[in-house]
């Protein structure tokens, strides 16, 4: 049996028979017909929200024939669930990365969801997620993208969904040049607070990545395709060391006492391997797009120098040459 969509833009039964609630106890004695209008429902489910509250939730709610609305008969609070205070800031703070989803799809079902969210705290959790923003920070997004790309996220999300090919207009940096590519899509992800989607492109013959904000152009085809039995997302993006992909090469590095601190604090890649020398100085390891690692590397200027390969130490070196250039 198929299982029906779910729509969770719309207001939960929960929001609603909470909102019943707020309008009963406000000792305001709601007509059905007031709670109609405040709910935007019709008068037999206004019976039927009451039904519910009375038998489900044991709320005492009573009409009154003399003021024709309805009453709590006596003390009672909405039987809200029992969250300690890490669970409700870990819901705001979940709330609070629909910045991640700017643009997308998404950032009208997550403010929707915010705003329920808040609605549904019991009174006493007075902290609301404005308040969050000003405690913590959660930010994975340090770049944001100038392109608005809402339209192309819809058409690519929609293409994964139904399984149809795609025909984009993409403009490659590289090689400054804008190329049509019929894709097949199968994955959409966000680095670095950049959206970029995965598929295979039928003009280069294997999985690519290309970035939302660099198609120009993109267009929904009639012809369907099968996602490969041997891909899985997560398995293909984490063999990147960052972002590229395609041949990869290990390399040595020697990071000094100074620098060699904070990089065995973290794990920067389930590839790595880290050597500690007595001197305070580590050698690192680890699996990586050449051109990726260079970039790396050379980030941390004289407290990295690359051991091996040797082709890859060279490349280090013309590059440092180059930028000396510079400075000439």
């Amino acid at each position: 049996m198929a299982r029906k969509n779910i729509d969770i833009r719309r207001p939960s039964l929960l929001t609603k028979l909470y909102e019943l609630y707020k309008a009963i106890e406000s000792k305001n004695f709601p007509s059905n017909e007031d709670l109609q209008r405040k709910l935007e429902v019709s008068e037999k489910t206004i019976d039927r929200y009451i039904a519910i509250l009375r038998d489900k939730f044991s709320a005492p709610i009573k009409y009154d024939r003399y003021k024709k609305g309805y009453y709590l008969d006596e003390k009672w609070e909405f039987p809200f669930p029992k969250l300690t205070e890490g669970e409700i800031f870990s819901l705001l703070i979940s709330i609070n990365l629909i910045e991640e989803f700017k643009n997308t799809p998404l950032e009208d079902t997550l403010k929707s969801l915010s705003q329920k969210l808040e609605l549904l705290l019991p009174e006493e959790i007075t902290i609301r997620s404005k308040e969050v923003e000003m405690i913590l920070s959660v930010s994975l997004s340090p770049i944001k993208m100038k392109v608005n790309i809402k339209e192309t996220f819809e058409k690519i999300f929609s293409a994964i969904r139904s399984k149809k090919r795609i025909l984009i207009n993409y403009y490659s940096i590289e090689r400054n040049e804008i190329t049509e590519r019929k894709i097949d899509p199968y994955h959409i992800y966000n680095y670095e607070g950049v959206w970029y989607f995965c598929g295979y492109c039928h003009l280069r013959k294997e999985i690519r990545d290309f970035a939302l904000d660099r198609i120009q152009k993109i267009k929904i085809l009639l012809e369907p395709f099968e996602f490969p039995k041997d891909f899985d997302a997560k398995e293909y993006l984490s063999k990147a060391f960052r972002m590229y992909k395609g041949a990869i090469q290990r390399v040595k590095i020697l990071f000094d006492s100074y620098q060699a601190r904070w990089i065995k604090e973290r794990i920067w890649h389930e590839n790595q391997k880290i050597t500690e020398l007595d001197n305070g100085e580590i050698i690192f390891e680890i699996e990586g797009h050449p051109e990726e690692l260079k970039r790396w590397v050379l980030s941390y200027g004289k407290h990295a120098k690359v051991l091996e390969p040797e082709s890859f130490r060279e490349k280090i070196e013309r590059e440092l040459k180059d930028s000396l250039k510079n400075y000439e």
